[in-house]
């Protein structure tokens, strides 16, 4: 085990040789480990380097890196008390120099690692995870945020007593980008139908259905590899909303989100969206026009508009139901801006009354 007292920083110095000799001794050292303890620390200390070796020029060193892994994965796949150095992972993921292979490499681990963490060591390392998805892709960015959300409530349970440091605590303020693509990943949540996936459909079915008021990008990116216990939507759904009336967010960003958690199917879910949008109640300007766009959005689902940008199928959102419209209708009709955007105040008058009998809710 002492042969590998020389640092596997200092891999990048002795030529493809003497790198393919320092991975063979982080091998030894990672066969040597007979225990837990000892394969956490050896791969706490050996993992975020060696995933940086995947940008070697020799082939040869690239090889061992993979085969290095593979033996990795090998050991702590299914053991989950092996913790990974989750800091570590997260600084090189954030890296603006890391190669993209690097990185696609990196997130495996982050996605292995959190999960295993103690809960207070995730919550404390949320805002590092949201730093982290700046400028990643898309598909980077969504399963990121789809592991964040379960700890969310846990978050909302102690937060500052001040405003402002509510308000900074997560960072958001200086990442607009970030804040959008969370605004919007929890919007398509608390959306998200109770044992709903898209690899089920009905036996007479050709496809899956796209569930009301999502798109199926939307559906795909919240509903995960596979399908969710409703138990457990339900609690991560009740923790979001806990989340976004703890006064961590801008209330305006998260009206909407709370008026869909009201429509909620599960009690649990509507009774705490229902007690939040209440205290909320006299913040919410439903006269704004971006938060009336919104409503409007929610309620028609994407309208193809003569003159206006075409969407991408798979962004195509789905008409809301009848259960969101009912809450929607009366912040609709108390708001004056809502009278005068043109053409949806219209559109949902006639919807409402020629609409599909799945969508109608003349009653």
């Amino acid at each position: 085990v002492q042969t590998c007292a020389l640092p596997i920083s200092a891999m990048s110095g002795p030529g493809p040789q003497g790198e393919l000799q320092l991975l063979e001794r982080v091998f030894l050292r990672l066969g040597l480990a007979d225990t837990d303890q000892q394969l956490q620390e050896a791969v706490s200390k050996f993992l975020p380097p060696v995933l940086l070796k995947l940008t070697s020029q020799n082939e040869g060193v690239r090889k061992k890196v993979m085969e290095l892994l593979v033996h990795i994965n090998k050991r702590i796949k299914n053991n989950s008390n092996i913790q990974l150095p989750m800091e570590a992972l997260l600084l090189q993921y954030q890296d603006p120099v890391a190669t993209s292979f690097v990185i696609n490499f990196t997130i495996i681990y982050i996605k292995m690692g959190f999960p295993r963490l103690p809960l207070e060591k995730q919550i404390e390392l949320v805002p590092s995870v949201l730093a982290g998805i700046e400028a990643k892709p898309t598909i980077h960015q969504d399963s990121l945020l789809l592991m964040l959300m379960p700890v969310l409530g846990e978050l909302a349970k102690n937060p500052p007593g001040d405003a402002e440091k509510k308000k900074s605590l997560l960072g958001l303020g200086e990442k607009p980008a970030v804040s959008k693509v969370l605004y919007s990943f929890m919007f398509d949540y608390m959306l998200l139908p109770y044992g709903s996936h898209p690899s089920l459909k009905a036996p007479d079915a050709k496809e899956s259905q796209v569930p009301a008021g999502l798109s199926d990008y939307g559906w795909k990116r919240v509903a995960g590899e596979t399908p969710q216990p409703a138990e457990k939507v339900e609690v991560t759904k009740t923790g979001i909303v806990k989340f976004l009336g703890s006064g961590l967010l801008p209330e305006m960003e998260v009206a909407i989100h709370l008026l869909v958690g009201v429509s909620d199917t599960r009690h649990g879910v509507a009774s705490t969206a229902d007690s939040e949008n209440r205290k909320l109640g006299g913040v919410i300007d439903w006269n704004d026009p971006e938060l009336v766009r919104k409503l409007y959005s929610l309620f028609l689902g994407t309208l193809v508009i003569k003159d206006r940008p075409t969407v991408k199928p798979e962004h195509k959102r789905q008409p809301s139901n009848t259960r969101i419209r009912l809450k929607l209708m009366p912040v609709l009709i108390k708001s004056r801006e809502a009278a005068v955007q043109f053409p949806s105040c219209i559109q949902v008058t006639f919807d409402l009354l020629f609409g599909t009998a799945g969508t109608r809710t003349r009653s």
